[in-house]
């Protein structure tokens, strides 16, 4: 049983679903939704050649990279499931709905925690790095971050820390 049939979707569902939105977006901003398919249309795509290498590291950090990328596009995409699956079959969604209802109210605290502790914690680390940020806008992690030497003076312009290193 596939992922679309559990739940109540036929094999041409997934175009279908295109052939709405495409429609939707037409009828709503008919001159946004041309715009858009003309510039996505002049996006440059670059030689396979002249993509960065990929980052060094073993296979383990690798797979765990890409695990810590999925919960951000799996809300997003599952947000968006949602409302497309309450449109297609209004009432599996409502009793699924009920199903949520029944969840105790320490569950839902304790999602919201977890989800907020995830992008608290994401957006904490973005606003710590910001000004290891280099040109591309990546921040340096892992193998690419350069060590901070004790003897580094790029922040010489302390003077607290300027009467720190002159007593040590």
């Amino acid at each position: 049983m596939g992922l679309m049939s559990g739940f109540g979707l036929g094999r041409g569902a997934i175009p279908a679903l295109g052939g709405v939105s495409r429609e939707i977006a037409r009828s709503i901003a008919p001159d946004l939704a041309r715009g858009l398919a003309e510039a996505v249309s002049r996006i440059p795509v670059p030689e396979p050649g002249a993509l960065p290498p990929a980052r060094p590291g073993s296979g383990y950090d690798r797979l765990i990279d890409a695990i810590n990328r999925l919960p951000r596009p799996l809300m997003a995409f599952g947000a968006q499931a949602l409302v497309l699956y309450a449109l297609l079959d209004p009432e599996g969604f409502a009793a699924r709905m009920q199903g949520l209802d029944a969840m105790p109210e320490a569950l839902w605290w304790l999602l919201g925690g977890v989800i907020t502790a995830y992008f608290g914690a994401r957006e904490a680390h973005h606003l710590r790095n910001r000004g290891t940020q280099g040109g591309g806008g990546a921040v340096a992690t892992g193998a690419d971050a350069a060590p901070k030497r004790p003897d580094d003076r790029s922040d010489a312009a302390n003077p607290a820390l300027e009467d720190w290193r002159s007593n040590g």
